[in-house]
């Protein structure tokens, strides 16, 4: 008697079916790069590759709808605004946070390749939202990728993390900051400062090009810095009008720098050099942000924002 055939494993996905459930699930689904090379178990190289791949041979078309521009003008009015270079507003009042997350990186990690060039070098920040861009961001153009502020926050969304992740999409050097955000002392971030590697870093914060950011937002409290200092260092910066931090940068309301008894032990880009770089740009959304997001503007750090519906108006109010 013959041994009947086995029916328990799958049969193996051939090329083009994973080519269009790759497509499938970033482009209808929203999923990440990351969240789909787990689910499918490729690398999040092949990913990329695929989604490449799939728009090439016209598995997938993407069009411009000029009447939908129209009807959604916000974008221009930001610009006009603020006097921002580039501006993108996304839609969703219908997603939830985790998807709106990703329609923001999504974004986010267009204009960034279309605004990175080679050889230029890269600023990155900390927060959720810039790993966002991380997540859906595929091969970059080769790129020192420098570390902008110390460590905090979450292991995913802290500095040092997302500079290796940029640092391996751009295929160059990665500059981090082997320290924490707020040092805990004067001296002895004064002293990091000058220690190997971390004066290297702080060196090159003049030579950034291009900046890749959130913006925190301080009150109503809407930032992960918010939730882990200590109770004495949230009520220093809560007296002094801390409204929005960026790349480890603490403004007040009107966009000016805060002084506080914990400036000197900041690790991060200064104001002022922040101010410098060419092209800077702020992923955040949502209305809790929006007074961050302004005060950002108000201070001119920033000049090419992705945002969503909710935070463009009260922008524009």
């Amino acid at each position: 008697m013959s041994t009947p055939p086995r029916r328990d494993a799958a049969p193996a996905r051939s090329h083009d079916d994973t080519l269009l459930a790759v497509a499938q699930r970033y482009y209808f689904a929203q999923n990440s790069m990351v969240a789909i090379a787990d689910e499918l178990g490729i690398s999040r190289f092949r990913v990329a590759r695929l989604l490449e791949e799939a728009e090439r041979r016209g598995a997938v078309r993407i069009t411009l709808h000029r009447p939908t521009e129209v009807k959604n003008d916000a974008a221009a009015h930001l610009r006009a605004r603020y006097g921002l270079r580039h501006a993108v507003v996304v839609s969703g009042g219908h997603l939830t946070e985790a998807q709106q997350r990703s329609a923001l990186g999504r974004a986010g990690a267009t204009l960034l390749q279309s605004l990175l060039a080679d050889g230029d070098v890269l600023g990155v920040g900390w927060g959720r939202a810039v790993e966002a861009v991380a997540d859906m961001s595929g091969t970059l153009p080769r790129c020192k990728v420098v570390q902008l502020s110390g460590i905090t926050g979450h292991p995913n969304s802290n500095s040092m993390e997302l500079v290796r992740r940029f640092s391996t999409l751009t295929g160059g050097d990665a500059y981090p900051l082997y320290a924490p955000l707020l040092s805990p002392n004067a001296a002895t971030a004064a002293s990091l400062r000058e220690s190997d590697g971390i004066a290297e870093t702080f060196a090159l914060f003049r030579e950034v090009s291009v900046a890749i950011v959130a913006i925190g937002s301080w009150n109503p409290p809407n930032s992960q810095l918010h939730t882990v200092v200590s109770p004495a260092t949230r009520e220093i910066l809560t007296a002094a009008g801390l409204q929005s931090e960026i790349g480890g940068v603490f403004l007040d309301a009107e966009g000016q720098e805060i002084q506080t008894s914990l400036s000197d032990q900041i690790m991060s880009i200064s104001a002022e050099e922040l101010a410098q770089v060419p092209t800077v740009i702020a992923v955040a959304g949502g209305a809790s942000k929006a007074c961050s997001i302004r005060a950002a503007l108000k201070g001119g750090y920033i000049n090419a924002l992705v945002t969503d519906q909710a935070a463009a108006r009260h922008l524009l109010t």
